[in-house]
């Protein structure tokens, strides 16, 4: 278990680094044919095919205890959402809704509930 945590914590690292790296290639294009000319876009498609790979490796690593493709999504999703909410909010300054404050708890209670029940916490 800590290998599937430690792969799709960093399959959510790189798709948060996807997500910066084609934000700032959206900002810098004039227009949207030119997003795919920037530096930045470069960069985030290099990070793209390493988060493919990760991924890849998350599920072959995941494949001898019963780790499927609804686990695997639902886990990378909630940790890209978590991790991508956090960066958002204390590195670039976005603000957030109460609500999205009460969706990104909520969010992580049921990590922690997961982790705890694989864990054997929970029992």
């Amino acid at each position: 278990m800590p290998y599937i945590l430690t792969l799709a914590a960093s399959v959510a690292a790189a798709n948060i680094l996807l997500n910066t790296l084609t934000s700032k290639a959206a900002a810098e294009s004039e227009t949207w044919l030119n997003v795919f000319l920037t530096r930045w876009f470069g960069l985030a498609f290099v990070i793209g095919i390493a988060s493919l790979l990760l991924m890849s490796t998350l599920y072959h690593v995941g494949r001898q205890s019963a780790f499927g493709m609804a686990n695997g999504i639902l886990l990378m999703g909630a940790l890209s959402i978590v991790g991508g909410t956090l960066v958002g909010y204390f590195f670039k300054g976005n603000t957030i809704h109460w609500s999205e404050w009460v969706l990104l708890v909520l969010i992580l209670c049921f990590l922690g509930v997961r982790y705890s029940l694989t864990t054997g916490l929970g029992r």
